[in-house]
């Protein structure tokens, strides 16, 4: 597994991160310790997770797995979410930021993060109040740095500006979703973190699911997969793509794949990998099997230009022919 830096960082990652949100869940203890045994076997050294993941349990489970091996890992947290509907707090207040990184610390076993995420917007708290809570807790040594997650370009913006007015350090790692359904971040967001270096850590690669092939519109989700279910996540996942536009595209894809002796996941995931404006790609997986399977997609050759070009002409039907509002 090839190692990059992530810039403005001392941070050396692996180019495939292990996601967790199905610990706990999909995997239960025992599967989730051995999807981390194989991520270690094979290199990888970075792993993430947030605190809402199956409230906490995910967090639980991660640093159950790790153990003593937690100092030889990179590993990222996330803070934003209600954990349940007794909770007092949530959201990017001081308050909250800090109830929620020591009861995060505590079960993961750990004194420190490596990176802790901003998970979304917090339109009720001052972006101010966040950042100043943030570096606080960069001095105190509970995190080394910080990064965001679903956040736009113009946010990112005014975050580095008001970073650099206070003299904090800025959160140089940012979380967006990128695949082959999910590009929107092309318009803006790539140009910006291109621009100013900051490194991009892309999740669901694989739509949650729906880029494996094997689900079909019209009928119920798949059993034990991301959309199945009444988890608040599974509800999450099929609003974000459960759609006919999207199992259109996916027909497309597989169309592609097949002409180029490919299967969908490979396709996929080597799009992902070779887009020069991602530095890491999170995987996810519900099981070690599954995980192993991925793991073997990484390594198949880059795409071809004829792949790209079919790959962006489904993105630009499914995109549509709107103009863009900027030259």
């Amino acid at each position: 597994m090839e190692l990059i830096r992530l810039p403005h960082t001392d941070l050396v990652v692996s180019q495939a991160c292990m996601g967790t949100m199905t610990f706990g869940s999909q995997a239960d203890k025992s599967e989730s310790c051995r999807i981390v045994d194989i991520c270690l076997d094979a290199g990888i050294n970075f792993f993430d997770t947030a605190n809402v993941y199956n409230q906490g349990l995910s967090e639980e489970i991660l640093g159950s797995a790790l153990g003593a091996k937690r100092s030889k890992v990179v590993l990222a947290d996330k803070v934003r979410g209600k954990m349940d509907r007794e909770a007092s707090y949530s959201g990017l207040s001081r308050t909250a930021i800090r109830q929620s990184i020591d009861e995060s610390l505590t079960r993961l076993g750990t004194d420190y993060l490596d990176i802790y995420y901003l998970h979304q917007p917090d339109y009720d708290t001052s972006i101010e109040e966040t950042l100043e809570t943030l570096e606080s807790l960069r001095l105190e040594g509970k995190i080394r740095y910080s990064g965001t997650s679903n956040y736009s370009a113009w946010q990112l913006c005014e975050i580095l500006w008001l970073c650099e007015k206070n003299g904090y350090q800025p959160p140089w790692v940012s979380q967006p979703m990128y695949n082959l359904l999910a590009r929107g971040i092309e318009q803006e967001y790539l140009p910006f973190t291109e621009q100013f270096e900051i490194g991009v850590v892309a999740y669901n690669p694989l739509a949650g699911g729906l880029l494996t092939g094997k689900h079909s519109h019209g009928q119920s989700p798949v059993e034990n997969t991301r959309f199945e279910g009444g988890r608040a996540s599974a509800k999450m996942y099929r609003n974000r793509y459960w759609h006919e536009d999207y199992f259109q595209a996916v027909e497309k894809l597989k169309v592609v794949a097949q002409q180029n002796q490919r299967s969908l996941i490979e396709l996929a995931f080597t799009w992902v990998f070779s887009q020069k404006s991602v530095d890491v790609v999170i995987l996810g997986a519900s099981s070690s099997d599954q995980l192993k399977k991925n793991l073997q997609t990484l390594e198949v050759p880059h795409l071809n230009d004829l792949e790209t070009e079919q790959c962006n002409e489904i993105w630009q039907h499914l995109r549509g022919s709107t103009p863009s509002y900027n030259r």
